[in-house]
């Protein structure tokens, strides 16, 4: 039986995302798998770099996964950027993913995506092994007939089309209009929903990559993909359409930085219906070491907030804002607790 969802968060795999994992109670992981976008590798991009240090980054993966994940979730595995330069994506991917399926024992459902076609056929043909895919197709490099092909190269490739889970992805759309936005991606779906595959899921982010430019205060930023996804709701043709979102990140990976070179700002990212509120305060390097604390304040005290015992995420916000020992946190704990927070509230939302 092909696996099911309602919610579908697409994580990079950083540790605040996996305690924020890790936290979920066995009901609120009800109707939840997550895609987990694995990090990228430190080696050099030839295939003898690659290999010699495959083993230990997939022993690390292992460990974790096993540790932030509930024993009975499917691991929906994308490698997109683990070896990007690599030419054979394809054998990457199968040999990431058997590995983790003996290691972690548990299900496993790669991720295909055009990179993974692209490569050898029979390299392709021996990802069939496992059970179900997730194919990802990037709708604003492609047009609404590419989902067709897609399908027709998997199936070619002797992936049944029962076995593929067609994730129509709109990427980054910060700031971007949901109507028109919604009208552009129909033909997508109606193309995805035609195709006879197990499942159709439209995907998106518009959190910004950073909060460069976006003063000190209080923000609303809008919540494109959930009030597009509104929209699809109205549309009765689309009522077994699945949602998937970025939580509160970009989808972007972002560039590389050194850490002792940036300052972040301290600030708390909460998702409420249609939009995130954004907290934000001064730079957490030098900065004044009760900001964290003061911005929880405004929180538990914002109609918005959820209350202490919604999520892991809104304990840990009562308690910045009432425990005299909590300082101003981490970046990862920042990101931490809003995901925690946005992966409950948008699954009991579906």
């Amino acid at each position: 039986m092909a696996t099911t969802w309602k919610y579908m968060p697409i994580l990079k795999w950083k540790q605040g995302e996996r305690i924020a994992l890790k936290n979920l109670t066995p009901v609120q992981w009800e109707h939840i798998v997550p895609l987990l976008e694995l990090l990228p590798i430190i080696a050099t991009p030839d295939s003898v770099g690659l290999r010699a240090e495959l083993p230990a980054y997939l022993e690390k993966a292992s460990k974790q996964l096993v540790e932030a994940l509930h024993e009975d979730v499917p691991l929906v595995i994308d490698v997109s950027h683990v070896a990007p330069a690599y030419p054979h994506q394809a054998r990457l991917l199968r040999v990431v993913c058997d590995s983790l399926r003996k290691s972690t024992k548990r299900q496993i459902i790669p991720v295909i995506t055009q990179a993974t076609l692209s490569g050898s056929p029979a390299d392709v043909q021996a990802l069939a092994t496992f059970a179900e895919f997730v194919v990802r197709i990037a709708a604003p490099f492609n047009h609404a007939e590419a989902v067709t092909n897609i399908v027709k190269l998997c199936v070619g490739a002797a992936l049944p089309k029962k076995s593929l889970h067609l994730v129509v992805d709109q990427r980054s759309i910060v700031s971007q209009a949901p109507a028109p936005k919604w009208t552009a991606i129909q033909p997508y779906l109606t193309s995805a929903l035609a195709s006879g595959c197990a499942s159709t899921t439209l995907a998106g982010g518009s959190f910004p990559m950073n909060l460069i430019g976006i003063k000190q205060g209080i923000h609303d930023l809008p919540r494109v993909e959930w009030q597009i996804w509104k929209l699809l709701r109205k549309h009765s043709e689309y009522d077994v359409v699945r949602f998937a979102d970025y939580t509160v990140s970009n989808p972007e990976l972002g560039p590389d930085v050194d850490p002792l070179q940036v300052n972040p700002s301290v600030a708390i990212r909460y998702a409420a219906d249609s939009f995130w509120r954004l907290y934000k305060a001064g730079g957490f390097k030098k900065g004044a070491p009760n900001q964290y604390k003061s911005l929880s304040k405004l929180l538990i005290s914002d109609p918005i907030y959820s209350g202490s015992t919604f999520s892991y995420g809104d304990k840990q916000y009562e308690q910045a804002a009432t425990n005299p020992k909590v300082g101003n946190g981490n970046p990862s704990s920042w990101r931490r607790d809003a995901t925690s927070h946005h992966l409950v509230l948008t699954a009991s939302a579906l």
